[in-house]
């Protein structure tokens, strides 16, 4: 056991080195992807080592050892909005493998004046990884740089979780819950399963998340993974169109 200790402690060094020197394994390269292309269908991207290097960080202790050091990561932009401080949270983000009930996300504060493209594109980010309160978790990219790779061209919406990780929306429903004033009236899109005939849940995992709905077209069975636009009423969601998705 102490023999297996040590190799999973250098395998785990081996890919802080790997990503703190801006590499991004398993992701192909700015001209393998080609760069401002554009889709119209929700984009995501796979990458295990990048959610092994997101677990050590956020929930192993590691963050410590990559406090200050460069970074370059590649997903999708996603953006929360934190009634609780205020502020708009900026994220980028991908799967862990293509189940995709596993994610990983990093925050970043763009460089003042950045242009960011529509939330749901691919974009490459870099910058600075930092200690810092005002992140949602302690730390996050500061003075960021984002490239963007492929604009997404989906429809638009004010709140658009449907472009989030499955992490990401749970934090953004729960906003709509304990803070339902600051997202009245918004538009929204999002997804997750059926729970009840007015109750959606988090996608992949029972207990995680519920919110109500309210939908006057026929809803589909329990279980049943959807797609919902409309708009927050009341903390909960006031449903326009329901679609059943693979």
């Amino acid at each position: 056991m102490k023999r297996f200790g040590i190799i999973f402690e250098s395998l785990l060094l081996a890919t802080l080195i790997l990503f703190s020197c801006g590499c991004n394994a398993g992701n192909p390269s700015s001209g393998e992807r080609g760069a401002q292309s554009t889709s119209d269908k929700r984009l995501d991207t796979i990458s295990q080592d990048e959610y092994i290097l997101y677990q050590n960080v956020f929930y192993n202790g590691y963050a410590k050892k990559l406090d200050g050091e460069k970074l370059k990561k590649y997903g999708v932009l996603a953006v929360l909005h934190d009634a609780y401080n205020g502020i708009d949270r900026y994220y980028v983000w991908g799967y862990y493998d293509q189940t995709k009930c596993c994610d990983w996300q990093w925050e970043f504060n763009p460089q003042s004046g950045e242009e960011l493209p529509p939330v749901g594109s691919l974009v490459t980010v870099e910058g600075t990884f930092v200690s810092d309160e005002a992140a949602l978790d302690d730390y996050w990219i500061e003075e960021a740089t984002v490239r963007t790779e492929t604009v997404y061209t989906g429809a638009a919406y004010e709140i658009n979780m449907y472009v989030m990780s499955d992490t990401l929306e749970r934090v953004q429903i729960v906003n709509f819950r304990r803070f339902s004033d600051a997202f009245e009236g918004k538009t929204f899109i999002g997804y997750g399963r059926i729970k009840s005939r007015n109750t959606l849940q988090d996608p992949y995992y029972d207990g995680s998340w519920e919110i109500g709905f309210s939908y006057s077209g026929n809803v589909p069975a329990i279980g049943t993974t959807v797609v919902l636009t409309g708009t927050v009423q009341n903390g909960g969601l006031n449903v326009q169109t329901l679609e059943p998705v693979d």
